[in-house]
């Protein structure tokens, strides 16, 4: 299968399941909590790997006594990693997920530190040759300098943007096929078409955003659908917007259509959200039905 390069965060979720949120000064007692591998970029490598047998993941991990830890869930998983700061000594971005018995999720997080980047881009390019790349905005140095190599290649740049951040603004030019959440919101935008138009005002026609259970919205074709996502009964949605993007690369470098690959790839996102956590899907669901 295609080579995808997957440019972005990598992070430790410490995730609680409890009955209820909880109140002002309610403590909750649970179960004890979940230590899982996450992140925007490492998640979609993951999903990708899952359907087309391995990925390349390029991150900042560096070292911490989470290494172990996130480098054997990358072996177990097929996720090649390029650690661009593999000899600096720091802690991963820590996330605290809270999800409730409806399978719904409020999340506790930090912006990463912008680390410096000095990686030779083009003689990774040359060794993974990758045929399409997915960047979540996180490190503005790393980022620019992989859009910049991959547009010099004329491969397509995917964006995952999770939300609006400042130094986004320079990167615009470089992104091909853009997957957004709904609280992705530039300057000036206050609603889902806001965004849509904001991006067809950068000559970008192939914008899509994810909306949790509702609908996604697909500009592309020249037209706005409406992709209907699967009613399943939901146990954890942590990283389901993360696998809906590592599945559209998978589709999207199949069928190079841009809604075809949504749809398949929302229905994959639904099918993970049937379990908990973000790794227990990769065991139980069968690969082959979705390939």
């Amino acid at each position: 299968m295609s080579s995808v390069l997957f440019a972005g965060l990598s992070t430790i979720d410490i995730q609680y399941f409890v009955p209820g949120f909880p109140s002002s000064n309610q403590k909750v007692k649970c179960k004890p909590p979940d230590l899982l591998v996450g992140g925007p970029a490492l998640n979609a490598a993951v999903a990708y790997a899952f359907l087309a047998g391995e990925a390349n993941l390029l991150s900042a991990v560096g070292h911490s006594p989470f290494n172990p830890l996130i480098q054997q869930d990358l072996q177990e998983h097929a996720v090649h990693l390029i650690d661009f700061i593999v000899a600096k000594s720091t802690n991963p971005v820590l996330a605290t997920v809270i999800t409730s018995a409806n399978g719904d999720r409020s999340i506790l997080s930090h912006h990463p530190e912008d680390h410096s980047f000095f990686l030779d881009v083009q003689a990774l390019f040359d060794q993974l040759q990758p045929e399409l790349v997915l960047v979540d905005g996180f490190y503005p140095q790393m980022t620019l300098r992989v859009c910049e190599e991959a547009t010099a290649r004329n491969i397509p740049v995917v964006f995952d943007g999770g939300s609006w951040k400042p130094h986004l603004e320079s990167l615009l030019p470089f992104f091909d096929l853009i997957i957004c959440s709904a609280d992705f919101r530039p300057p000036g935008c206050n609603s889902s078409g806001d965004v849509i138009r904001f991006f067809h005002q950068h000559q970008k026609s192939e914008v899509a955003i994810s909306r949790g259970a509702d609908s996604i919205l697909c500009a592309g074709q020249g037209h706005i659908c409406e992709i209907a996502v699967e009613k399943l009964k939901i146990k954890d949605s942590l990283g389901a917007g993360d696998f809906l993007h590592g599945a559209f690369c998978y589709y999207w470098l199949k069928n190079r259509n841009f809604e075809s690959a949504l749809r398949l790839a929302s229905s994959f996102a639904s099918q993970t959200c049937r379990y908990e956590g973000t790794r227990k899907c990769f065991a139980e669901l069968k690969k082959e039905q979705f390939i």
